[in-house]
């Protein structure tokens, strides 16, 4: 589809360099540049040819990356030391300091002065491009990929305000308010109300979740040898926490517990093991199978059970697909979507800090043979089918752009 230039807008994406948090809005990137529109991702040097080859998309690059080996000793090293209350502080207060938000706020603004935006979208736990706007006096997205209740509000006055005023002051912007400001123009969301965001007091919209995909993604052949008689159980523990080097030798023990209560039931798994555990398990039972990454997207609707650390990323691609879970919360939003998953009845949820295999054998056992969970995953997928594509999101920011209110 074409669009008149007079029409074409020019929409700036600010992420912080990590795929799942790409993940969670490339799919609305996608969707505005198939309507012809100017989109720019900006992103770190060493990742913008990658990003661009893996999903297609434009990229901006704006120098060194801001997550370095520090963030990871950091943030891992307070989930281990004080739980996920210490982890979220370290999170919140990484992310509005002036080596991310302010570094990349002070990118943008230089960007602009050669390729002006007509409005920042950005992912919530990225705070430069939201700084950079309101510096320009242009609109402002933020699209919740998952802790934007659960961390980004719930710490606003602790940790986010008081970082983000000292940015603002250095910008020549007034403090942050109290309320806060990447709230003001619009938020996106990409589930249905029944799951979050009923009574979110802020501007509001909502489309319908989209697999997002890697152009090089296939479905890995083992599926034309699995069994047709047992159930699939598909694992995947995220792409953050099983891949920190400070929080190893914890994840090889709940892979361990984890491995050990599948290794008893009478089913195909498909597990995302990332290289660095696949030599401590090499020896596993012939019916678990591992590969270092999975294309979840492609897998998902092929599964009967999502064993999962309950990001919002996987709770979306689940939802969509009607699979139901089995939940280890981490940090963060992680949490929070799972006792929302096991209140509708979706999924159990398990304490990843005193997880045991007879927790996770159990848990599995009961919701392949209830067929309750799926119904219930099936009811609300029914719900995230209903809402708009994606595609409407060209029309909001329009009437954003141009100054009208948003429903």
């Amino acid at each position: 589809m074409t669009i008149d230039a007079d029409d074409r807008m020019r929409v700036l994406v600010t992420i912080n360099p990590i795929e799942s948090h790409f993940r969670g809005l490339v799919t609305l990137v996608e969707a505005l540049s198939g309507l012809g529109h100017d989109v720019r991702v900006v992103v770190p040097d060493k990742w913008a040819t990658w990003l661009h080859d893996k999903y297609g998309v434009r990229t901006v690059d704006i120098g060194p990356s801001w997550l370095d080996p520090e963030f990871d000793t950091v943030v891992f090293g307070a989930l281990l030391e004080g739980g996920a209350a210490a982890f979220d502080r370290a999170l919140m207060t990484e992310f509005t300091s002036a080596r991310v938000a302010g570094y990349v706020a002070d990118k943008v603004l230089e960007l602009s002065e050669r390729w002006r935006p007509d409005v920042i979208v950005h992912e919530c736990t990225e705070f430069g491009g939201y700084l950079a706007a309101e510096a320009l006096g242009i609109p402002h997205v933020v699209v919740d990929i998952g802790p934007l209740e659960a961390v980004v509000q719930r710490l606003h006055q602790e940790v986010v305000r008081p970082g983000l005023t000292a940015l603002r002051s250095r910008l020549g912007l007034g403090p942050e308010p109290p309320t806060p400001g990447i709230l003001r123009h619009l938020t996106v969301s990409l589930t249905p109300a029944e799951f979050n965001h009923a009574d979110f007091d802020a501007p509001l919209v909502r489309y319908g979740h989209e697999l997002p995909a890697r152009h090089d993604e296939r479905l890995p052949s083992i599926f034309t040898q699995l069994p047709e008689d047992r159930p699939i159980v598909y694992l995947s523990m995220g792409s953050i926490g099983p891949r920190s080097t400070r929080f190893m030798l914890r994840s090889t023990e709940i892979y361990g517990e984890i491995f050990a209560a599948l290794s008893q039931l009478e089913c195909s798994v498909l597990a995302a093991l990332p290289t660095q555990y696949q030599d401590i398990f090499r020896s596993l039972p012939p019916h678990i199978h591992t590969m270092s990454r999975v294309p979840q997207s492609l897998v998902l609707e092929k599964v009967d059970l999502f064993i999962t650390h309950g990001g919002l990323n996987s709770i979306r691609d689940t939802i969509t697909c009607g699979v139901p879970q089995v939940l280890l919360p981490f940090f963060a939003d992680h949490p929070g979507n799972a006792l929302r998953c096991e209140k509708l009845g979706t999924g159990i949820r398990i304490d990843p800090d005193t997880v045991t295999q007879p927790d996770v054998q159990t848990a599995c056992e009961q919701i392949l043979a209830d067929t309750s969970y799926r119904q219930a995953t099936r009811e609300l997928q029914r719900h995230m089918r209903a809402l708009p594509r994606q595609t409407a999101f060209a029309g909001d920011l329009r009437r954003l752009i141009g100054g009208a209110d948003v429903e």
